[in-house]
């Protein structure tokens, strides 16, 4: 007799005829979703949803704990801009070391080939530079 039972869910309003199993299986789905809404109203957890409004999704007005902070930016922003001066002061040489290094992505050895000297005049010369550049930047 529990064979012939007919079994229904409402789609859009409409019943729908289903078989068992897919019945069974959505009301189980569904006292899942409950409990899972009832823990959560327990506990008090919040929902990133339950933060939209003014066409604002509650997600975006999250911080990004990656983001780099605004104080960071400005110092980081004023740094460069010292060190650029900095890097103009310098004589030409030493600028130029400077700049094969750290712009051009030159290691020592092959900006020594380039100039034909040693590497460990290069790394010298380089320790050097970067010495004045601090006391320049008087760090």
């Amino acid at each position: 007799m529990a064979e012939n039972k007919k079994y229904q869910l409402r789609i859009d309003g409409a019943p729908v005829e289903v078989a068992g199993e897919i019945y069974h299986a959505y009301h189980a789905m569904e006292r899942h979703a409950r409990v899972l809404e009832e823990k959560d109203r327990r506990n008090g957890t919040v929902l990133y949803s339950d933060l939209d409004a003014g066409g604002l999704l509650g997600v975006e007005m999250l911080r990004d704990e990656n983001a780099e902070s605004v104080e960071d930016a400005a110092i980081r922003l004023v740094l460069t801009e010292t060190l650029r001066r900095c890097i103009k002061k310098l004589p030409e040489p030493d600028r130029r070391l400077i700049c094969a290094l750290y712009f051009r992505g030159l290691t020592e050895r092959e900006y020594a080939r380039w100039l034909k000297i040693s590497q460990k005049s290069v790394n010298k010369r380089h320790r050097k530079v970067l010495k004045k550049l601090c006391k320049m930047m008087k760090i």
